[in-house]
Formats: C-alpha cells, sequence, structure tokens
C-alpha cells in the first residue's frame, strides 16, 4: 500500500514484501488519482509505467468517487518477485494524479 498523501512521501506496507507471499503473484492493483487528470490520459499513463516495467495486466476498471474529486482505476496484474512490486509501488509516486495506491 502506498499513500503519498499529497506530499509525494509515500508510506509502505510490506504486504507482498514478506516471506509468505510465492511469486508469482496476480493480483488487483488499485490506483487513486484525481480527475483533473483526464481519467483516458490518467489510463495511459498508468499503462506507460506498467509497459516501462514489463508488468503483465488485464482487466482495467474505472470508478468515480461519489463527490467526482477522484476516480480509482483497477488492474490485474501479474508480479514475479518481491523487488519487482517495490519497482511498481515507487514508480507509481512519479504518475501525475496519483493519490493513493494498494
Amino acid at each position: 500500500m502506498t499513500n503519498t498523501g499529497g506530499n509525494g512521501r509515500g508510506k509502505s506496507c510490506n504486504l507482498f514484501c514478506g516471506e509468505s507471499v510465492n511469486y508469482p503473484v496476480s493480483f488487483d492493483l488499485k490506483v487513486i488519482i484525481e480527475t483533473s487528470i483526464h481519467a483516458d490520459e490518467s489510463q495511459k499513463n498508468l499503462e506507460t509505467l506498467l509497459n516501462k516495467l514489463k508488468v503483465p495486466f488485464s482487466d482495467w476498471r474505472r470508478r468515480l468517487s461519489s463527490g467526482g474529486k477522484y476516480i480509482s482505476f483497477t488492474v490485474n496484474v501479474d508480479i514475479d518477485s518481491a523487488e519487482l512490486l517495490k519497482k511498481v509501488y515507487a514508480r507509481l509516486k512519479e504518475v501525475p494524479g496519483v493519490k493513493f495506491a494498494i
């Protein structure tokens, strides 16, 4: 889980980074992004990041928050190592408008 909290410094948890996870693992990655950035552009930015890191992904879903300030993107990803998972969360902080990722 990463929370950028608006200050660019994310909080991390070791949900998948412990000894108990057997890689490769497939899970739904959820990213919350401000709607000030168009949804199509945000999804393209996320796809670009995953492609650069060579993370297979599928099944994009979007949901607008009740107040319309945020949009959540959920996508199934295949992660082959704890190192790759750490890279994904670290690089998500660089995507414009990202507020939170789990």
